[in-house]
């Protein structure tokens, strides 16, 4: 499994950033001999397994998946503050040369990922929840 960021505002959203690999947490033993190393910060630039260049590459329909993930949230979680979302890029059964987009599964317990955040926000988010955690505490 291979994350990688897909940071607003680049190439229409389809041009890829940073990403990570959880390939070393399926691998132990002998197995994980020769398994990528994650860089002192996390990120690679290139697919493990195929060495195909990521970073910079585009990739058609990323800001599409973005927007999927998006709609989602809002319909089916939109009290949840974070999640991290799991979409496949199938080959396209209509013939175009669009990929077909299909919504694995919601991850609440998520973490970055390498992905693009802003912290500010993330920030001030953290912080109306902490508070509103403490009035409960208060009321109890």
């Amino acid at each position: 499994c291979v994350m990688v960021d897909v940071p607003s505002g680049r190439g229409g959203g389809d041009v890829l950033g940073a990403g990570s690999t959880s390939a070393h947490w399926y691998a132990s033993g002998w197995k994980s001999l020769g398994m990528p190393v994650s860089t002192r910060d996390g990120s690679i630039a290139s697919h493990p397994d195929t060495g195909l260049q990521l970073s910079g590459r585009r990739l058609a329909g990323a800001a599409r998946a973005a927007a999927l993930c998006e709609r989602a949230h809002d319909a089916l979680m939109p009290g949840v503050p974070l999640a991290g979302w799991d979409v496949a890029f199938c080959p396209p059964r209509d013939g175009s040369t669009e990929p077909e987009l299909v919504l694995l599964e919601a991850n609440l317990s998520c973490n970055f990922f390498r992905g693009s955040v802003a912290w500010g926000e993330y920030a001030e988010l953290l912080d109306a929840h902490f508070a509103a955690l403490d009035d409960w505490r208060r009321r109890r």
